[in-house]
């Protein structure tokens, strides 16, 4: 029996998609149709994994592997020539379809030439329901099909007639190597005369993108290789189409295209126009019929000037497009007219000496490695001027000295634009734009225990997408003068996860933990601590500082909370000389209820140095938190209290260490066990030892107490040799 339909696969270097792909088959719920895989030269497991995915299917795909990879124009061509099917579509092996798409597609067919439906972006959950309700149907003709598909801008999705392919021998264009699609369709549509488009029900969905610099060098080049190929595909498109409405279509799409790729608010817009000035000279006069009333006069004035060669003009029409939305903003007294002011007179002038800024967790604390820089600093170099950004200017742990600035306000612009340094601990926002001559130290805030950023292979957070989550980080990071590490480690890290060289990455230990190596014997300091908590010195200290649970929310704003260690049976085994310090999340901290536990139970959530909880304190107790890694510098007990483990198996697997082999103290599932292990410190430290000191040698022997003066001082020299 021959099946209606046909799906081909082009597959190169698919491995991490494949068989999400190859799922996506298998569940169809009707399985009226043949597969084709042509196996473009992948250099990966991609086949591997693919046979494996088909091992149980009971129907035969028929798999193409190619010596070499050729290009998926290439592929697709080798893929048709195949089919024996009435009908034939594409389907990326990146992407997938939703188990009622191929029955609905065979279902809705009635002898159209092509029938199609929008492509979905990713989707964490995609649709899995049929809903017929929501379904409807345009039966397009002609003109009418033309906009709706060339829009399309994709071949994936569209059922086309093999009769019509084979009979006059329609193929993808090999000399294009990105844009390919456009050309094919044309030459489809110059053929038929009637389209079906679905719509309303989400049939195919885009892949997830993992990794949005695949192929790329990071650089402007990306940009020249994609837009070169969309011109000569452009021309390919025009040379192709005999109907003025497909044409008009092409000449819209390429206006669409150079007004988003040439909007001066593009990092690289003068590199853009040095390369693609004088072709654009020559496309803008086949623009002609599609300029109208709706393109912003500026933006059509630029359009003249390149089109007559005035380049100087067409820069300079470009700026002042970008300007004129600024004094806009400032003009109606928009929200962000603060930050128009800003970018209108970010110049390298405007920098001035001596000038230091500070930040910490994005203007939420006055601490941290910016603290510990800031505090040297004020007492070896007292000359200079220091900001620290707050979001809260009234922060109750400020000393009455610290020239606060208000994040967000006017003058927290200006001190980014004024600043000669600045000194953070995580990432700023993408729209503060570093100049030339400012420094920027970015301290970071903990050794790495789960992955981070580009070592990331998706990302689950709220407001973002994997690659625009890394596309932002790395933009963030090549802000960064020079990065600090507490060891080895984390520079092997922090080269692949930031995008950084090695010579940015200053290995020298975290200047918080200065105060870790030279007050850890200090007891008399020790003492002071602990009286001002009002901790007796004869007792022992507990700390516990488990990780944030981001899952652990009823609503937007409402956060569940369960303290899991019992204070009661902790309290009533530990005797009296013993105190817990609780150190939690502040989502929840104010949740916290100790009453009845006066003089055991202490909430430090709000205390601002945890290095200074660390001294007090005999042992930790934590779970998946990276805090492990500056108490190691004390050579204390650790303890791992993490009850919901098997919950977060999967979390594990994205540790950089092995979570059961590396920790230096037991790992506890439940209370009563914990406890147990809290009742003989003693013996738990001579147990544990051994790892102790292989987990200090491996993450703590760089941390010398120097760190502070260290950037402290090459801040200084800095500054002086700029004068």
């Amino acid at each position: 029996m021959t099946h209606p339909l046909t799906i081909i696969i082009p597959m190169y270097n698919a491995a991490d998609y494949i068989e999400s792909c190859v799922a996506s088959i298998i569940h169809q719920t009707s399985q009226d149709f043949e597969v084709i895989v042509v196996n473009d030269g992948s250099t990966d497991e991609s086949e591997r994994l693919l046979m494996t995915s088909l091992e149980h299917y009971h129907k035969s795909v028929r798999v193409i592997t190619l010596n070499q990879n050729k290009g998926h124009a290439y592929a697709r061509n080798v893929g048709m020539s195949h089919v024996e099917t009435p009908y034939l579509m594409f389907l990326d092996a990146d992407d997938t379809l939703s188990p009622y798409t191929i029955e609905t597609y065979l279902s809705s067919l009635d002898h159209e030439d092509l029938l199609f439906a929008p492509i979905s972006p990713f989707t964490v959950e995609p649709s899995t329901r049929f809903d017929a309700t929501t379904l409807t149907y345009d039966h397009l003709t002609d003109d009418e099909r033309v906009a709706p598909l060339l829009k399309h801008r994709a071949i994936s999705n569209i059922i086309f007639k093999t009769s019509i392919i084979q009979e006059y021998g329609l193929a993808f264009n090999t000399d294009l190597s990105i844009y390919v699609d456009w050309s094919f369709l044309i030459d489809y549509i110059n053929l038929t005369h009637t389209a079906t488009k679905l719509s309303g029900i989400a049939f195919y969905y885009k892949g997830e993108v993992f990794d949005p610099f695949y192929g790329s060098k990071l650089t402007a080049r990306q940009f020249d290789e994609t837009f070169s190929d969309y011109i000569a595909a452009f021309y390919d498109a025009l040379a192709r189409s005999n109907n003025d409405a497909v044409r008009h279509v092409i000449l819209q799409e390429m206006l669409d295209k150079i007004y988003k790729a040439f909007d001066p608010s593009h990092r690289d817009i003068k590199a853009r126009y040095q390369a693609f000035h004088e072709v654009l000279s020559q496309i803008i006069p086949l623009l002609k019929p599609v300029m109208n009333y709706r393109q912003k006069l500026l933006f059509k004035l630029e359009l003249l000037s390149l089109k007559w060669q005035y380049v100087p003009l067409a820069w300079f029409l470009n700026k002042y497009r970008y300007r004129s939305r600024l004094l806009k903003n400032i003009a109606l007294n928009k929200p962000s007219k603060h930050y128009s002011k800003y970018m209108l007179y970010n110049s390298t002038r405007a920098v001035k000496p001596k000038t230091v800024l500070f930040e910490s967790f994005g203007g939420k604390s006055f601490n941290d490695s910016p603290q510990a820089i800031y505090d040297y600093m004020k007492t070896h170099y007292p000359d200079y001027h220091y900001y620290w950004i707050l979001q809260d200017v009234n922060h109750p742990s400020l000393p009455d000295d610290v020239h606060v600035i208000k994040k967000g306000s006017k003058a927290y612009y200006n001190l980014f634009k004024t600043a000669q340094v600045w000194v953070t601990n995580a990432r700023l926002p993408l729209y503060l734009k570093k100049k030339p001559n400012q420094l920027y130290i970015q301290t970071w805030h903990g050794t790495p225990l789960k992955r981070l950023a580009n070592d990331m292979k998706q990302v689950r957070l709220p407001n973002t997408t994997t690659p625009k989550y890394k596309r932002n980080f790395y933009r963030a990071t090549q802000r960064w003068d020079f990065l600090i590490s507490p060891n080895a480690y984390s520079t092997d890290i922090f080269q692949s996860a930031f995008w950084m060289q090695r010579d940015q990455i200053l290995e020298i230990g975290y200047p918080r933990n200065d105060i870790l190596v030279n007050h850890q014997d200090d007891a008399d300091y020790i003492q002071s601590l602990k009286s001002s908590l009002g901790i007796p010195s004869h007792k022992r200290v507990v700390l516990y500082a488990p990780t944030w649970r981001d899952d652990e929310y009823i609503e937007a704003g409402a956060y569940t909370f369960d303290l899991k260690i019992d204070l009661a049976q902790m309290q009533q085994a530990l005797g009296k000389n013993t105190v817990v310090l609780l150190r939690m999340h502040y989502l929840i901290a104010n949740q916290l209820d100790l009453s009845g536990y006066e003089g055991f139970a202490y909430d430090v959530s709000n205390y601002q140095n945890v290095s200074e909880l660390y001294l007090m304190s005999d042992c930790l107790i934590t779970d998946y938190s990276s805090v492990m890694f500056d108490y190691g510098i004390l050579k204390r007990p650790q303890l791992f209290f993490a009850y919901d483990i098997d919950k977060y198996a999967n979390d594990l697997r994205g540790f950089y260490i092995d979570y059961h082999e590396d920790l230096p103290g037991p790992i506890y599932t439940d209370a009563s066990s914990l406890i147990h292990g809290l009742k003989d410190l003693d013996l738990l430290q001579q147990q544990y030892q051994p790892k102790i000191d292989r987990f200090y040698e491996r993450f703590c022997t760089t941390e010398n107490g120097q760190a502070s003066k260290y950037i402290g001082d090459m801040i200084h020299n800095y500054i002086e040799t700029q004068h």
